[in-house]
């Protein structure tokens, strides 16, 4: 998490503005709108699908709709993501984030300048 919160500094310089996070509390879809109005709709495009391959998933998924407009447009990662990067010591360290008074660990603020 905490490459996560450094490259989101590196986004807030870059933009010059703060970006505000407010992570969902994990395990509670109930407070998360996309889970209620995307996933069933991407789970029974995959219903008795053989998901061999990547194309198969993006095809399938992309071919989403509902009768009231829903268009599910899918992006494959265009990179590689190497496991194990970790965040620089000196971020660690010195860490910028600005951290709510409630649930800190899940809502922060990212300077703009650190």
């Amino acid at each position: 998490m905490g490459l996560f919160r450094e490259r989101l500094c590196a986004v807030a310089s870059g933009l010059n503005r703060d970006i505000r996070v407010a992570h969902l509390p994990p395990y509670c879809s109930k407070y998360n709108p996309i889970d209620h109005r995307l996933f069933c709709h991407l789970s029974r495009s995959l219903r008795g699908l053989l998901t061999r391959t990547v194309e198969t998933i993006r095809a399938a998924l992309a071919g989403a709709t509902t009768a009231t407009g829903l268009r599910v447009v899918v992006e494959v990662a265009r990179r590689t993501y190497h496991a194990g990067v970790k965040a620089s010591k000196a971020f660690l360290n010195d860490e910028p984030i600005l951290r709510d008074p409630c649930l800190p660990t899940l809502n922060y603020t990212a300077p703009a300048v650190w």
